[in-house]
């Protein structure tokens, strides 16, 4: 589980990155607009999203025993639980469980994970206090 729960965070760090990225390049890139879309989506992925994903992965591994089949399962139910907010959430719930299908490859160590919030944390500080026009 521990490996799981490091793999989904760090998946929801890049998955909002990605999306903050995707929207924001869409109306003419703004920093501002960036780091809002950023936060905000970090927020909901960081809470909703790594509880509906791990959830999602064990229902289908309980339904299905093929692996095709689980993996086809996992991303329906992740497109079901991220259309809650329409298509914003749907991208986001894309995006995350193709980063998270990438990242199963990788061997995630805490010390990533911890450094990656770090980085959050001190761009959110230092943003807060700069204005981007």
């Amino acid at each position: 589980m521990s490996n799981i729960l490091k793999r989904k965070i760090l998946t929801s760090i890049l998955s909002s990155v990605l999306f903050a990225l995707i929207f924001s390049v869409l109306t003419g890139f703004d920093m501002n607009a960036f780091l809002n879309l950023y936060y905000l989506n970090f927020l909901f992925v960081v809470t909703y999203g790594v509880i509906t994903s791990i959830f999602s992965d064990w229902l289908s591994k309980k339904i299905f025993n093929a692996s095709t089949n689980r993996e086809i399962a996992s991303f329906l139910f992740h497109c079901l639980f991220g259309s809650v907010l329409k298509e914003l959430s749907l991208v986001s719930a894309v995006s995350f469980f193709i980063i998270d299908r990438v990242l199963t490859k990788a061997e995630i160590r805490w010390w990533s994970v911890n450094t990656a919030l770090s980085v959050i944390v001190l761009i959110f500080i230092i943003a807060i206090n700069i204005d981007f026009q």
